[in-house]
């Protein structure tokens, strides 16, 4: 497990490090956290889960932005949660903390069964994954259906067999790429033509 540590910045924050590398912005992470929340746009889901908590002051920024959206962080560094916790005490109780230390925990969670079944937002705060990028990265390909094994997941849901096409599991796979599975799949053909639609929409 990496090194966590925490240190006051000129305005007395707590900023979190992993092993040196600081999650946040030193010199101004409330404007960072601001910025990355307004490049947003409008939120299309009561439910957005956030890859990574960091330091915290993304998840702040996005909470004091709506009130009413239901906020879930996904990170793998427990001893980052006590310290948000305390930094951001009128906060604290909304956020849904889950910890996951690899890609099984995180498809066992309630949190994956949920953002599968009602479509939750899924963010990433790149800023604030220090040396989790790699692990990060699969998070947010499975939460985001991306993953070779989330389209595994879901294809079997439709009756459609992975087999027919092997992919690389590190990649984030598009539309483009799984069609040719669901043409050599034995799914109804009303099917095949969604999966069709979708493909020339993102031509």
């Amino acid at each position: 497990m990496a090194m966590v540590t925490f240190s006051e910045n000129h305005e007395s924050s707590l900023i979190s490090f992993e092993e040196g590398q600081a999650l946040a912005s030193l010199r101004d992470p409330r404007g960072e956290a601001l910025k990355w929340t307004y490049s947003l746009g409008p939120i299309p889901s009561s439910h957005v889960v956030i890859i990574g908590l960091g330091s915290g002051f993304h998840v702040e920024a996005l909470a004091d932005l709506d009130p009413s959206i239901k906020i879930t962080v996904v990170d793998s560094r427990d001893a980052l949660v006590p310290v948000f916790r305390s930094q951001f005490p009128e906060i604290a109780d909304r956020i849904e903390l889950v910890i996951a230390e690899n890609v099984q925990d995180l498809m066992k969670s309630d949190v994956y069964a949920d953002v599968i079944a009602n479509r939750a937002y899924v963010l990433s705060f790149r800023e604030c994954w220090g040396n989790q990028v790699n692990l990060f990265s699969e998070f947010f390909g499975h939460l985001t259906g991306r993953s070779a094994d989330a389209v595994k997941y879901h294809f079997e849901e439709l009756g459609i067999n992975m087999k027919a096409l092997y992919f690389q599991s590190s990649n984030l796979l598009s539309i483009r790429d799984v069609l040719p599975v669901v043409e050599a799949s034995q799914a109804q053909e009303g099917q095949k033509q969604i999966f069709r639609a979708l493909g020339e929409l993102v031509k």
